[in-house]
């Protein structure tokens, strides 16, 4: 009975806080929106929500996380059931999202997050192994119906520029008290972008969420101790919690063990790593929990 009031209360209060957020609260959170245009003149949303007496004349860690236009609710309200509890320490959160319709934002992220051209998802080798001389085309459609092809995937390093040389830059010119330490969070193909990050611009970000990482993409083409060969040089400290739900199909749960596999035999000293695959999730649910988890994970008292 008791475990049963608690879920009640935490359910309860999750549903007061999402349907204030956007405003200041009782609980004393405020979230400003910004907008900021890419140079093809795309336009971003950047939700900045700051933490309860906030004070400008202090610094704060930052945490910037991917696809706030369906994440937003769940990340700040999993920080905030963690931040009245006492839990963790005070974070900046900046959610960045195209501004336009969920087909307009699925189209966006599919060039936005994915680092080449696609070829294809990675799930049908064993296929190719037992019939090399298969002819079957293959369509892949995302959440909205938008379909991936060259024309529509491959745009991450233009991506990363804009993240960092026009919204960090934005952020932290608005916010000096802005940039004691970075983070990225992302999902998916969110969490796919995670690792192109890190292992082009290490020096970017010092603390990572990443979830679900879409690592199967091209043949798992970022799977390899070679891709890391800029963040074993770097001297940033990194934390990196990563995790994906347990009862997702075989091409994640396979491209983020082998990756995992390699960042613990690199054995880094500037690395702090937490694998934390979770049982009876998929690539959905595993979300309430790896973000729970990794907010603790990264920013416990």
């Amino acid at each position: 009975m008791t475990n049963i009031k608690l879920k009640i209360t935490v359910i309860g209060f999750l549903f007061l806080f999402l349907n204030l957020f956007g405003q200041k609260t009782e609980l004393g959170y405020k979230t400003k929106n910004y907008t900021v245009y890419s140079e093809d003149k795309d336009e971003y949303i950047l939700k900045i929500t700051f933490p309860r007496n906030y004070n400008s004349d202090k610094e704060y860690k930052t945490l910037y996380y991917l696809d706030a236009y369906w994440l937003a609710e769940i990340t700040l309200g999993s920080y905030t059931i963690l931040d009245l509890c006492n839990y963790v320490e005070d974070v900046v959160f900046v959610g960045i999202s195209l501004n336009g319709t969920q087909k307009d934002w699925h189209k966006q992220r599919d060039m936005d997050f994915t680092p080449s051209q696609f070829r294809n998802l990675g799930l049908l080798e064993d296929l190719k192994k037992i019939n090399p001389d298969n002819n079957i085309k293959i369509t892949v459609k995302t959440g909205s119906g938008n379909q991936l092809g060259k024309e529509s995937t491959g745009g991450a390093n233009l991506f990363l520029a804009f993240l960092e040389n026009q919204v960090i830059e934005f952020v932290e010119k608005e916010y000096p008290n802005l940039n004691k330490r970075r983070g990225l969070l992302g999902h998916s193909f969110g969490g796919l972008f995670g690792f192109y990050t890190l292992q082009n611009r290490p020096e970017l970000f010092q603390d990572l969420l990443i979830i679900s990482a879409s690592l199967s993409w091209n043949s798992s083409e970022l799977v390899g101790k070679g891709k890391f060969e800029k963040f074993k040089d770097s001297k940033n400290e990194i934390r990196l919690y990563h995790s994906y739900g347990e009862k997702e199909i075989n091409g994640i749960k396979t491209s983020n063990n082998d990756i995992s596999l390699i960042l613990t035999e690199l054995k880094l000293e500037n690395l702090s790593y937490k694998f934390d695959p979770v049982k009876n999730t998929n690539h959905h649910s595993v979300l309430s929990r790896a973000i729970y988890d990794g907010l603790l994970y990264l920013y416990k008292k």
